[in-house]
């Protein structure tokens, strides 16, 4: 079972990606790029998760 922390960087990744789907990439780089930035001031582990999650939009902006 995920953590709550782990269900809501999946959430702010997939949001992403989808923009990223749409065409929409600099909107989902911005996504993900305020959240990484709120969560690198308050809460380390989430930092951690959003990054893995930037490295999924990353991989998904290239095979496209």
């Amino acid at each position: 079972m995920p953590t709550d922390k782990q269900l809501i960087a999946f959430k702010i990744g997939a949001r992403a990606r989808k923009l990223a789907n749409e065409d929409c990439v600099i909107e989902g780089y911005e996504m993900l790029l305020t959240a990484i930035s709120e969560a690198a001031e308050s809460d380390t582990e989430l930092h951690a998760l959003l990054k893995k999650e930037l490295d999924k939009y990353e991989k998904r902006v290239e095979d496209l």
